[in-house]
């Protein structure tokens, strides 16, 4: 898999957490999304989308993007 949509699609997200999942990987690594994807790192990040512990392994600036995202005032492109 190479990007984080069809790794949010394999694992079943429901379509809130999709978009979170993708706009989150995005926000953070989204000139090395192949690689991410490639590499497990990406699904690493999916089963912590799915066990909700997003925020509990994320560092700050993970924290601070999650807030942004969830704070309702966040605008996708």
């Amino acid at each position: 898999m190479k990007t984080f949509k069809e790794i949010a699609e394999k694992n079943n997200m429901p379509p809130k957490m999709k978009e979170r999942f993708i706009t989150y990987m995005r926000m953070r690594w989204s000139d090395e999304e192949e690689i991410q994807c490639q590499t497990g790192y990406a699904q690493e990040w999916a089963e912590r989308f799915l066990s909700h512990d997003e925020y509990g392994c994320s560092d700050g600036v993970g924290k601070e993007v999650l807030a942004e995202i969830d704070s309702g005032n966040f605008k996708q492109d």
